[in-house]
């Protein structure tokens, strides 16, 4: 757990430097609106960078840490989309590595009316999709891959704290749950790891914690009342 924690400090340190720099640059507040030629409630196009942890607690008990990218297109004033890809690296007994790779997508609902994110926080629920990649390699010289591709669907729930209508820090929380074929490693009575994998199809899933920042940068289509 002291790696959670050092990630997490690391991440509110960069947020504390970044925030009034940000401000002073964007000259935007909670009470600022957007430029005439932007439309916050649909069409509006936003880049992210994100840092990920996955929670495994099956046996080995893990975390993964790793980063990724993102990008939303409002489609709504409550409705935005998220397209997102990851790279996962977790420690097994400290003698093999696996590696997670996400590529997916969600829908996330607001749960209360956004107020062209002038307000604090942004509250969401948030259901999609991803392809998962995971491969498994023992530690040392010339290890094969042992690897898999799962379809899998995804459940969340987070919020955004919004320093300013255009830029915003994202907290997530989401399950992960993939159908495919089983890569595992098992520990062997003689203190030996192995990897095994499975063919029979099965549920297998993870809790994941996404922590990221965002920007909007253009406005692809615009609808609804423009703002004053």
């Amino acid at each position: 757990m002291k790696n959670v924690s050092l990630i997490f400090m690391s991440w509110l340190c960069i947020a504390s430097c970044l925030v009034p720099s940000l401000n002073a640059s964007a000259n935007l507040s909670f009470t600022s609106p957007y430029p005439k030629t932007f439309a916050p409630k649909s069409g509006t196009f936003s880049l992210g960078a994100r840092n990920t942890m996955n929670v495994f607690f099956e046996s080995p008990d893990m975390i993964g840490q790793g980063a990724g990218g993102c990008f939303r297109i409002q489609i709504g004033e409550r409705l935005n989309t998220e397209w997102f890809a990851d790279y996962v690296s977790s420690k097994l007994y400290q003698r093999a590595e696996r590696i997670d790779k996400h590529i997916g997508w969600n829908v996330m609902y607001y749960l209360l009316d956004t107020k062209s994110f002038q307000r604090p926080f942004t509250p969401f629920l948030a259901a999609g999709h991803c392809f998962d990649y995971t491969g498994i390699r023992l530690n040392g010289d010339d290890q094969p891959t042992v690897g898999k591709w799962t379809s899998a669907v995804q459940m969340s729930f987070g919020t955004h704290y919004n320093i300013n209508p255009r830029f915003d820090i994202t907290l997530s929380s989401l399950y992960d749950l993939h159908l495919g074929r089983e890569v595992e490693v098992e520990l062997t009575p003689e203190n030996k790891v192995d990897i095994e994998s499975h063919r029979n199809a099965g549920w297998e899933g993870h809790v994941m914690i996404i922590l990221s920042v965002n920007y909007k940068i253009a406005q692809l289509w615009t609808s609804g009342k423009q703002l004053k």
